[in-house]
């Protein structure tokens, strides 16, 4: 930081009297078990960590209707700069309580009101405003051109009233800069608006809030942010409430270069029965840069109004962060935290083809405070998109030939990252990706928001493990998110929506893990999950398009009674890990899924419960040979709707017809189909279907629906396509 040496100079204060059908994809978390012949343990000192990693392509769109314009950034960062120890300020009295306010020095303070008042305040000020009345009585600071620097304490703090609001006036331009070094120690000397009370944000004009080495604005209670146009830079926490943030038909631009762009921390109840640490959005456009988490409330988000777009980038996908890791290009890593082992990987394509790799001894990384990992290295090889994990005592011999202690079932490369991270618990072992690194992991292990953990049939699992040693998700909450309308776009590092169920809430609920979506258009392109629930996901609505992930939607449960879902994953579409009951429930809507995992996949052991087709329109797809369009551990029931499932014959492909009417209502038949051409189903000289296949495949097609459907290849592909290439007649 350029350190000014400036001279002294103070002009006296004047005081004055006066959706259709076009459709979306997804992402998940990975955490398998490996058959294990013979207990496998860690050495003592392992923590369950997981981290966040990175990969991706373009960023997802983020052009939509508004009533607020985007911010212009040109000039962002200097033009309310000057030089010079200026103390050049007008503070205008306009209601309230007159002479409120006193100059000292460079620190202008606002003293005790005994009333409701307003100030106007224009100029360029280097020093701090201290805010002090004493009374619990609203004070509204007018910024009317106004320009505020500082290097030796926050530029602005509130310390007592009711409320106060900084409102920047109509066709005004104002900046505050926090030009000091970093801060250590108590948030509330970090932040460059600082406030013991509620504070509102508001106005017509501009505020730039600009904090070199530490946070942006933060209030211990309620955050408003309501009409303005606000652009904040800030090390970490853009914007935080403790209690609670609202963001208000306003235009935001968040850059957090360390740490999120908005964020609550209180999840108890106020002293008037209010559940503190809800984040909610009521309009306008927000566009948001986060090293870490993009909204990350401490209990719900709730997003309302059409007019909302909200534009989320998080870590690598942020060109702000500071904190990145990169993916490996040539090698693999195995990563585990006992030396005893050796490994190797067979390397597999969806031909049938293998390569046997045996993995060397890389590095050896942490130790004292710190987990101590050793990595094993062996080179990638292109074309080859799943690989087995085979396990040897150290002292033995390893490879094809040999006999191996645990193997896995065949796993899906995750190109984002490039590390497979061990871990043991009893006799079984399980996996994650994440990225290597050289830097100590603390024996704590996980990570805010939840660790990836152990997984095993029906659990979680983790597709981007190893995000450094935090969250970067695009919209977070420990208990409940619920979307009922506007245009939200995230590219994010980990899962692009998140909610949590393994939290402990400060109003002594357990927590709900729900996901809502009711409405609104999400355009998600996620190195993890699309949509996670850790309870109960459901969508009601709106338009869902998951154009990247790991897995697409997931959670204990998932329900889809309406909407436009379309899923893009690299394991499974959709996943739930109950096991009992319903896992899938598709009662309407229309859903599309391309992936190569399974189609969806419940983890229930309720015979013909796991998933249940009562309505809807489906297309699913799965390239991969090892794994089924419709997957489940005893059976699914098909009382509704229109399902077409396609996938390579062999395989778990069998999986598909296990269906307890299966034979009386479906259509069961080996077809290939070529990319990019037009296929329709028919009955009975009627054409239900007409869609385009994304692949070239020898496989099995079955339609639920009806036995005597046909599948043949359109004699007229002039016919208006969603983006998928589908048309339900």
């Amino acid at each position: 930081m350029n350190k000014r040496i400036l001279s002294l100079f103070c002009i006296c204060i004047m005081l004055l009297s006066s959706c259709g059908r076009d459709v979306p994809a997804i992402t998940e978390d990975i955490t398998t078990d490996i058959t294990s012949t013979e207990p496998i343990t860690d050495s003592g000192n392992a923590g369950a960590i997981d981290t966040d990693a990175p990969s991706a392509t373009d960023a997802p769109s983020t052009s939509a209707p508004t009533t607020m314009p985007p911010i212009d950034t040109s000039g962002a960062g200097n033009e309310g700069r000057f030089e010079g120890d200026v103390c050049d300020i007008k503070v205008e009295y306009i209601s309230g309580t007159k002479s409120a306010f006193v100059l000292e020095g460079h620190t202008l303070k606002f003293t005790e009101i005994k009333e409701d008042s307003v100030y106007a305040v224009s100029g360029k000020l280097n020093g701090n405003i201290v805010i002090d009345v004493v009374n619990d009585y609203k004070l509204d600071i007018e910024l009317t051109g106004f320009s505020l620097i500082s290097n030796t304490a926050n530029p602005i703090v509130i310390l007592s009233g009711d409320e106060v609001s900084l409102t920047a006036k109509k066709d005004t331009s104002n900046y505050v800069y926090d030009d000091r070094a970093a801060v250590e120690g108590d948030d509330a000397k970090k932040a460059a608006i600082y406030s013991d009370v509620d504070l509102e944000i508001c106005g017509k004009g501009n505020l730039t809030v600009i904090s070199q080495y530490n946070n942006g604005i933060h209030s211990k209670d309620d955050l408003q942010v309501k009409n303005l146009q606000l652009y904040v830079k800030s090390v970490d926490n853009s914007l935080k409430g403790n209690d609670s943030v609202e963001l208000k038909e306003c235009s935001t631009l968040l850059i957090a270069t360390q740490g999120d762009t908005v964020k609550t921390s209180n999840s108890s109840i106020s002293d008037k029965g209010n559940q503190k640490g809800n984040i909610t959005v009521n309009g306008g456009n927000h566009t948001l840069y986060a090293a870490c988490d993009g909204l990350d409330a401490a209990y719900d988000v709730i997003i309302n109004e059409a007019s909302t777009v909200i534009n989320i980038h998080t870590d690598k996908y942020s060109e702000y962060s500071e904190e990145v890791t990169a993916v490996t290009e040539n090698l693999l890593y195995i990563r585990f935290t006992n030396q005893n082992y050796n490994y190797s990987l067979k390397f597999l394509n969806d031909a049938g083809d293998y390569i046997w790799e045996d993995a060397k001894f890389h590095s050896k990384v942490g130790g004292g405070w710190s987990t101590t990992y050793y990595y094993y290295s062996l080179p990638k090889h292109e074309g080859y998109n799943k690989i087995q994990i085979y396990i040897f005592s150290s002292n033995s011999a390893q490879g094809e030939n040999a006999e191996a202690l645990a193997t896995s079932d065949p796993i899906s490369i995750n190109t984002a990252y490039d590390t497979i991270a061990l871990s043991a618990r009893n006799n079984s072992m399980s996996y994650s990706w994440t990225n290597y690194t050289t830097q100590p992991q603390g024996n704590m292990g996980g990570r805010p928001g939840g660790p990836g953990g152990m997984g095993g049939p029906g659990g979680f699992g983790d597709g981007n493990s190893e995000k450094s040693d935090h969250s970067t998700k695009g919209i977070k909450a420990n208990n409940e998110i619920t979307i009922n309308a506007g245009t939200i776009n995230i590219k994010a590092y980990d899962d692009a929506i998140h909610a949590n169920n393994d939290t402990t809430l400060e109003n002594g609920e357990k927590p709900k893990g729900n996901v809502i979506i009711n409405g609104g258009t999400l355009e998600i392109y996620s190195n993890d999950d699309g949509v996670h629930a850790d309870n109960v996901l459901t969508v009601n609505g709106g338009c869902i398009n998951v154009t990247n992930s790991y897995e697409g939607l997931e959670g204990l449960q998932v329900v889809i009674n309406s909407g436009n879902i379309s899923i893009s994953a690299k394991d499974d579409g959709i996943n739930t890990t109950t096991s009992s009951g319903t896992g899938v429930h598709i009662k309407g809507g229309y859903v599309y899924i391309n992936c190569t995992g399974d189609g969806i996949d419940s983890n229930s052991r309720t015979s013909y419960s796991g998933i249940v087709f009562d309505g809807g329109n489906v297309v699913v797809i799965s390239n991969s040979s090892m794994n089924s369009a419709i997957d489940t551990e005893q059976g699914y029931a098909f009382n509704g709707g229109q399902v077409l499932a396609i996938m390579p014959q062999g395989g778990m492909s069998s999986e598909s017809t296990h269906c307890q009417s299966f034979s009386s209502i479906a259509l069961n038949t080996n077809y290939s189909f070529s990319s990019g051409k037009v296929y329709t189903i028919t009955d009975g000289g009627e054409t239900i279907l007409t869609f385009k296949s994304p692949i070239t495949i020898s496989g099995k097609a079955i339609y639920l629906g009806s036995k005597t459907a046909k599948i043949t290849a359109a004699s007229n592909s002039d016919v208006q396509l969603d983006a998928n290439g589908v048309l339900w007649h």
